[in-house]
């Protein structure tokens, strides 16, 4: 499991505070401002960052997430690029750094390749929507050398044998997807929504953190009555799409203050 990743969860639980983690394309919306994107979150403090792969099928994805992974596939950014800029970012951050994406690119780089790659990086963690766990706990020894958490998903319609099982096999957070669909909807929680978080937090032993469909300050202090703390995606990367660079750094500094 990495170390400073972690830490931070293990510290943020014994002090009650929640995890605020954002999502971003990398190379969104240009080539070259991901890493400073990514620093000013972190001083501005997001607990940790969940960096996007840019795929051309991203199938988990909302309208918002798929623009901005085609913009930065025209941008010209491929799976090197990503490490790159965990690279570069870890030159003046330690701020824990999830890839977020799909098993095709990183099929294509070579499983054992892309993890070397990633630990030589710096990569703390890894979600992949669709990869099984049972296929990629075939390379769990892999991952626990070379640091690297991988993060499963579950949602309220994830069968319970197979939620406690995600729960056994983790080794840090459990990414709970909020309702059934992809990324960027606005939907409020239902009695049903509200009963399955209420049986998350009975049975979990992991943190679990929510995501999809969470924008804004009152969606913070509304999830974060039932979870360990919330991934904002769809909100940010439309904050990026609509402001100019020369305002960025405020605008940044504005969205997370109003979020938490």
């Amino acid at each position: 499991m990495s170390k400073i990743f972690n830490q931070i969860l293990t510290s943020k639980k014994q002090q009650n505070e929640k995890y605020l983690s954002i999502f971003l394309t990398a190379g969104f919306p240009e080539k070259d401002d991901t890493v400073d994107i990514i620093l000013q979150l972190a001083e501005n403090g997001v607990d940790f960052i969940e960096l996007g792969i840019p795929f051309s099928d991203p199938i988990a994805d909302g309208p918002v997430i798929q623009k901005a992974s085609d913009k930065a596939l025209t941008n010209g950014i491929r799976l090197k690029d990503v490490l790159n800029i965990v690279k570069k970012v870890r030159e003046s951050s330690d701020i824990p750094v999830i890839l977020m994406g799909y098993l095709n690119p990183i099929h294509t780089m070579g499983i054992e390749m892309f993890l070397n790659n990633a630990k030589e990086a710096g990569v703390d963690g890894l979600i992949i929507p669709d990869w099984p766990y049972e296929e990629s706990h075939l390379y769990l020894e892999q991952m626990q050398r070379a640091d690297i958490d991988l993060i499963h998903l579950i949602a309220p319609n994830t069968p319970k044998t197979r939620i406690r099982e995600i729960d056994t096999i983790s080794t840090s957070f459990i990414y709970c997807v909020a309702y059934t669909g992809v990324t960027g909807q606005d939907n409020r929680p239902t009695r049903r929504t509200t009963e399955f978080f209420k049986y998350l937090n009975q049975t979990l032993k992991h943190p679990w953190i929510i995501g999809f469909g969470v924008n804004n300050h009152r969606d913070f202090q509304l999830y974060t009555q039932y979870s360990d703390g919330v991934i904002i995606g769809s909100a940010f990367i439309q904050l990026l799409e609509t402001t100019p660079a020369s305002a960025r750094i405020a605008a940044i500094r504005s969205f997370i203050r109003g979020v938490k």
